[in-house]
Formats: C-alpha cells, sequence, structure tokens
C-alpha cells in the first residue's frame, strides 16, 4: 500500500529552507533563494522556538523592540538559527497575527538599514502568499 502525505505550505518553505543550508557553501544564490533565507531569518527571529524573548515582547509589549535582547536573537536568526527552522515555526510565525507597527518598530531597531527594503517585501510576499488557500499548492518530484 502506497504511504501517503498530506504537505502544507509550512512544509514546502521548510524543505527550500532546508536545501538552501545544505548548498550553503555556494556564493552563487538566485533571487528566490534570497528571499527564501530572508523568509526564514524573518521566521526565526519571531518563532518562540528560536526566539523566545521576541516572541515575548511583540506579542505582549512591541514598544519594548528597542531592547538589546531583541537585536541579539535577530543576530543569532541571522548567523545560524534560520537554518534550524521547522513547519511549526512558520506556522506559528504565519498565524501569530503581528501588526504592521510591531513589525516596523522590530525592523528600526534590530535590522541593519540597508536591509529593510529587502526584508519589508519578504514580510508583505510572505504574508499574501500564505493567505492563500492551500489547495494551491502544486509540488513537482524532481528525480536527480
Amino acid at each position: 500500500m502506497p504511504l501517503k502525505h498530506n504537505i502544507t505550505k509550512y512544509d514546502v518553505l521548510a524543505t527550500k529552507i532546508h536545501k538552501i543550508t545544505i548548498s550553503n557553501g555556494t556564493n552563487d544564490q538566485t533571487e528566490e533563494e534570497k528571499r527564501t533565507k530572508v523568509m526564514a531569518v524573518l521566521i526565526a527571529s519571531f518563532s518562540s522556538s528560536q526566539a523566545w524573548q521576541t516572541h515575548n515582547i511583540i506579542t505582549e509589549n512591541p514598544a519594548n523592540l528597542g531592547r538589546p535582547e531583541v537585536r541579539e536573537e535577530y543576530r543569532q536568526a541571522l548567523f545560524s538559527r534560520w537554518k534550524t527552522i521547522s513547519a511549526a515555526d512558520i506556522s506559528e510565525v504565519i498565524n501569530k497575527d503581528i501588526s504592521d507597527n510591531a513589525f516596523s518598530s522590530w525592523l528600526f531597531y534590530a535590522v541593519e538599514p540597508h536591509n529593510h527594503s529587502m526584508y519589508k517585501m519578504v514580510w508583505q510576499e510572505m504574508k499574501e502568499e500564505f493567505m492563500e488557500a492551500c489547495d494551491d499548492v502544486e509540488i513537482t518530484y524532481k528525480k536527480a
């Protein structure tokens, strides 16, 4: 009997992220891979399993986003934590309903100014993409 798996958009994104981590040694990343990495950094920055303090601050008191702990968790997300993102982390962040004001405050305090436009663009793309129905996902299996 064949095995059946339900695959969500979260699983698809997590797989893309893990593929990028495997090929991380290559310096040539496509624009899509760069955007996927930024998505992973955003998720690692807001997920409770990756950035507990930022998660608490952004949900309870966004006025405290200027704290050094938030910047440190972003730095860790940027350098290593993005590589360990799971589908559960993606689901949590997407369904957290982070306000645009909280995101902008986090961006101002934590992220280097030259990255702001890319992060804003990817954040909007991510919100739009995951608002679509899951039935729209199409996966093509490529045999190596």
